[in-house]
């Protein structure tokens, strides 16, 4: 096994999901309750997300953004697949302004989870 300090940005690794390209795999570690705060569950919009590409999400707490975050989106209804947007502006300490591109649609207005988690990176809670 490699020494992990003697890479910077990551430990490589091969997705088999994009042609065995290699990738660097990125390292966190938290205890459960920093972990679970990397995301937000039961946000909501003001309405069903229909080819937007910009949405807001009312959140309990938005500082955990910050403006160019890439962060995830799954919804509850219609559109399921978590999907990727970037935090375009944060309004308030309980709004959080997404971009997506390409559009984002959903049936839904409630019950989203907005994250962090990365997928390029190992999540260790100790």
């Amino acid at each position: 096994m490699a020494n992990l300090t003697s890479r910077i940005g990551g430990q490589p690794f091969y997705s088999a999901a994009n042609s065995n390209s290699e990738g660097l795999l990125n390292f966190w570690k938290g205890t459960q309750a920093q972990y679970d705060a990397l995301k937000q569950t039961s946000a909501t919009t003001a309405s069903n997300p229909s080819a937007a590409s910009s949405v807001t999400f009312t959140v309990t707490d938005s500082s955990i953004f910050t403006v160019n975050d890439v962060v995830y989106v799954t919804g509850t209804s219609g559109n399921t697949t978590r999907t990727q947007g970037t935090v375009s502006s944060i309004p308030d300490g309980t709004s959080v302004v997404v971009a997506f591109s390409p559009a984002y649609t959903s049936a839904a207005s409630t019950g989203y989870q907005i994250d962090l988690y990365d997928p390029n990176t190992l999540y260790i809670i100790i």
